[in-house]
């Protein structure tokens, strides 16, 4: 069962989500090109609900590899050129640090790889272009791995803004708030950043309904070392409409994204960025809710799942971009995302 909606007196239905099958696209072989622990989530996930094939592993860390693939059932390699000079590898993860992404993206579209590179792309936004021109040049996908676009509630949101069923957006609100102050990656400089990490989720949320903003304004609590532990950001746009986002790292509550609009209100979530609902009432004060509420049984980490099945089907199509987040779209977040940090004066290299 994949769609679940309770009336209870309101106003909307809700479509069911368009779920690309499994079963459906090609059976693509893949490679990992560092085994990170968001490696593990994606190739449990990868496993579990999909038809791909996770062929082998590479780390230049000793002995790594090797316990990442006989946890997975994979072959290894210690190190990046053996993996990348495998025929029997067609699409290339990359987990890696997002200062390292760049080269090692670039290392794989030389040699001939599909890559879907992990969230954020990267932390200078050059670097995203650059990667994405290659990929073109050389005629491969080159995707960032921003898998909330993939879950089940995305295509339940794309097709209610295809409906013009919130009408004229003017207000959004999303949180994104965990106590990761013991994660201790978010807190090295150059090593992945929480804007970018964490913020890049309701930076990419807001992007959805409101497209890029005009103007931006932060302020922000700064860790003793000068990266960021908790951020406050006000997008501005053309149409006049807002968008409020608040980062914390420090500090939990529940991750809901909430948008207003003449027609109607949204909210999703909790958590807005893993498998959870979708609902929306009219614009009136005490409105009932109808909600969607996933129940696929793909939970949590699970749903990187569907971004592997769709690179396929987009592979299949013979497309060079993801038409759920193209390159423009993945580029302009990362702006967003550096101009926070510049206006806070964050230290993340």
């Amino acid at each position: 069962m994949t769609n679940s909606a309770t009336t209870a007196g309101a106003q909307f239905t809700i479509p069911a989500p368009e779920i690309i099958d499994p079963a459906s696209v090609s059976s693509l072989r893949w490679g990992i090109m560092g085994a990170a622990g968001i490696a593990e989530y994606f190739v449990a996930g990868v496993q579990k609900h999909t038809k791909q094939q996770v062929v082998a592993v590479a780390s230049r860390t000793p002995g790594k590899a090797e316990s990442f693939a006989e946890k997975f059932g994979i072959e290894s390699h210690d190190n990046y050129e053996d993996l990348l000079a495998r025929d029997d590898i067609d699409v290339i993860y990359i987990p890696t640090l997002p200062t390292q992404h760049r080269d090692h993206a670039l290392m794989a579209i030389a040699a001939g790889k599909h890559v879907l590179v992990e969230k954020p792309l990267a932390l200078d936004p050059k670097e995203a272009a650059e990667i994405f021109a290659a990929a073109k040049a050389k005629g491969v996908l080159a995707m960032e791995a921003m898998w909330t676009r993939y879950l089940p509630q995305y295509s339940v949101i794309r097709q209610l803004l295809a409906e013009n069923a919130l009408g004229e957006i003017d207000l959004l609100e999303v949180s994104m708030c965990q106590a990761n102050l013991e994660i201790p990656r978010l807190w090295k400089k150059g090593h992945g950043d929480p804007f970018f990490d964490m913020g890049i989720y309701p930076v990419s949320f807001a992007q959805t309904f409101l497209g890029n903003p005009s103007k931006i304004t932060a302020q922000a609590v700064l860790h003793k070392n000068g990266i960021e532990e908790e951020v406050s950001v006000q997008l501005q746009y053309e149409s006049g409409a807002r968008a409020y986002i608040l980062m914390s790292a420090r500090a939990a509550v529940p991750g809901v994204a909430s948008v207003g609009g003449s027609k109607a209100k949204l909210m999703v979530g909790p958590e807005f960025f893993i498998p959870s609902s979708v609902s929306i009432a009219d614009v009136d004060f005490n409105s009932p809710f109808t909600t969607w509420k996933d129940q696929t049984g793909i939970i949590a980490h699970e749903g990187l799942s569907y971004q592997a099945t769709a690179m396929a089907s987009f592979i299949d199509q013979g497309l060079l971009e993801s038409p759920y987040e193209s390159h423009a779209d993945s580029i302009a977040n990362l702006e967003v995302c550096a101009e926070v940090i510049r206006l806070i004066g964050a230290e993340i290299f």
